[in-house]
């Protein structure tokens, strides 16, 4: 009888300690841009968790007005963190009764809404909590508001324990992750083998959107600024701990320099690794610039991450080259994560189309953000600089005169950083000045010429001016006020001509293209067909194309979006020899916002144009 009762006490023992067992946690208020901890105290349990008895699932209720601000992590005694929902739900509300489970009956956390209600597949693979540690110990709930405004409290958790642990995710439900390469994608998808590069691009449309001109004393324009990355891996920098006032090293924690500025701290920023052989993403460093602490902020900003200025367009298509009028004075940022690209939808550009989250590979990989010496964005994420913050403006010069201008944003202006991309960082958006008191008008440039085999007399048909630059195009220039050039060309070529026209308001440019080919008699003519151009480029509403043609010739004049789909057919038809111009865009047309291509053929020609259109 006596061994009778010990077996029966080690039988219930033994149940006993595979039975379901779950711990709750009492949660809290979750302030805004603040990361907050609540801790679930944990008992009784057996001294290992794994695949046969572990962790079951986490539980949670907790109350946010904005989903897309917080992330969730569970952290177990053995001090692993792992992501549960990443900044998921986009602008909707609450985390309503929660759970999560690799085989979540209500898919992956990813791609469901708000509330969240029923068991989800959290970002990460939560099987590996169940790695052989002691689970007895405090396990912690951290939820992180990474953006301003929306608050909000953890209501309750709990986890669970039993004999039924979770399992691990479908491989094919993760995002990419560290511990996921599977699901990280080169952005030559056929690569497996590959750096996963942030590309950092300016947002347009916020600009567009939001800006103010202010004339008077002091004339400005204020406005906002997003630097959204669209490429496949993160924008990740950390604090190197290695400061300088000037050229003198100095701790970081010196508070001010001897000339009154603030300590520079060294960047490092971290690049994520692909490799079909490895089972994680694995990470290298480039230099990244420096970083400056803003004790009027509390916050540590990255230098130079943007600039915008106020300029006039040139024919370079390149708007990073054109003439700055006037400059930005805040090119100082945190790196954080505070819009996407689905929610903010027209902020992200890539080759002229809009693109969301789900149409970037990656989103939402990232592993750091916020104002600490530690920042990133996301793929698939954006920062903002809204307009009303200190300092989101540009100064103009007092004689600034009205009339039409280009705002020119370049996130990395400096390339301290390493992109997938360095050539779209920029955006020129147009604007029209109509508050400051300078009303002398623009000059109108104009030209002609009259050929004499190589000599040519170019004659200034421009109006309002103080002076021409003339840019023959050969490497020759001249600064004039005479109406009538005379110049004369090596030899037989093609030859950029510009004609810039000044006044104190600034320059307005002209252009044509000479293709000079002598025979036995002198003679200036162009090949057929030649020499196609359009101005202005990028252009706004409308541009102007123009080809030359020597010889009768049947000609088809047709547009191309970037994918190479025919938008519209200027001309097709007949057209003697001589010059042409029509006219692409307009109010009527069809056409957005994006990358053109023009094509003029004949039969025995084919000559194209790239085209942007920026508004």
């Amino acid at each position: 009888m006596k061994k009778i009762t010990i077996l029966f006490s080690l039988l219930l023992f033994v149940s006993t300690i595979h039975a379901q067992q779950t711990f709750y946690g009492a949660g809290g208020p979750i302030p805004d841009l603040t990361t907050v901890q609540y801790p679930i105290y944990v008992s009784g349990l057996p001294a290992s968790i794994n695949s046969v008895y572990g962790l079951e699932n986490v539980c949670l209720d907790i109350t946010h007005t904005y989903d897309d601000d917080i992330s969730i992590q569970l952290k177990s005694p053995d001090g692993n963190i792992f992501m549960l929902s990443d900044r998921n739900g986009g602008s909707g509300d609450n985390y309503s009764g929660t759970c999560f489970r690799g085989d979540g009956s209500s898919g992956p956390v990813s791609i469901g809404a708000a509330p969240f209600a029923g068991t989800y597949m959290p970002d990460v693979n939560l099987a590996t909590v169940n790695n052989g540690q002691n689970p007895n110990g405090t396990w912690w709930l951290i939820v992180a508001d990474q953006a301003g405004q929306d608050t909000g409290n953890v209501n309750s958790m709990t986890i669970r324990f039993g004999s039924n642990p979770t399992p691990p995710n479908p491989a094919t439900s993760l995002p990419c992750a560290v511990n996921n390469p599977l699901n990280c994608w080169c952005l030559d998808s056929a690569q497996t083998d590959c750096d996963l590069l942030p590309d950092m691009i300016a947002s347009a449309m916020i600009i567009q959107q939001q800006h103010t001109e202010y004339g008077g004393p002091n004339p400005h324009i204020t406005l906002s600024n997003a630097t959204p990355n669209i490429g496949r891996g993160p924008m990740e920098i950390h604090g190197t701990n290695i400061c300088y006032c000037d050229t003198v090293q100095v701790p970081c924690t010196t508070t001010q320099c001897p000339d009154g500025s603030f300590p520079k701290q060294l960047v490092d920023q971290t690049i994520y690794h692909k490799s079909a052989s490895s089972p994680t993403l694995t990470t290298w460093t480039h230099p990244g610039g420096t970083m400056t602490y803003h004790p009027t902020h509390g916050h540590i900003h990255v230098d130079n991450w943007a600039s915008f200025t106020l300029r006039h367009a040139t024919p370079n298509p390149d708007a990073r080259t054109w003439p700055i009028l006037g400059s930005g004075s805040k090119t100082s940022f945190c790196l954080v994560n505070l819009g996407n690209c689905t929610n903010d939808f027209g902020y992200c550009i890539d080759s002229g189309d809009t693109v969301t989250m789900a149409q970037i590979a990656n989103s939402p990989f990232g592993m750091v953000t916020g104002c600490g010496v530690d920042q990133g964005i996301y793929v698939g994420n954006l920062d903002i600089y809204s307009e009303g913050l200190n300092a989101m403006g540009i100064v103009l010069p007092v004689s600034t005169c009205n009339g039409d201008y280009y705002i020119v944003s370049i996130t990395d202006p400096d390339n301290n950083f390493l992109e997938s991309n360095e050539n779209n960082n920029w955006v020129a958006v147009p604007i029209t000045l109509t508050l400051q008191s300078n009303n002398t008008p623009w000059p109108t440039p104009g030209m002609s010429y009259i050929s004499y085999g190589l000599a040519f007399d170019f004659i200034n048909t421009s109006a309002g001016y103080d002076s021409v630059y003339w840019d023959f195009g050969d490497g020759n220039t001249l600064m004039t006020t005479a109406d009538t050039t005379t110049h004369i060309y090596a030899g037989d070529g093609i030859y950029i001509v510009t004609l810039t026209a000044y006044n104190q308001c600034g320059p307005r440019f002209v252009q044509d293209t000479l293709n000079i080919v002598t025979t036995g008699v002198n003679a200036n003519t162009n090949e057929e067909p030649f020499n196609i151009s359009a101005y202005p480029n990028p252009f706004d509403n409308s541009t102007r194309i123009k080809y030359y043609l020597a010889a009768e010739s049947e000609i088809t004049l047709e547009v191309f979006n970037s994918i190479g789909q025919k938008v519209e057919t200027l001309f097709s038809g007949k057209q003697l020899p001589g010059k042409y111009e029509f006219i692409f865009g307009g109010d009527n047309a069809k056409a957005g916002n994006g990358v053109y291509h023009i094509r003029l053929t004949s039969p025995s020609n084919v000559s194209t144009l790239r085209l942007v259109k920026i508004r």
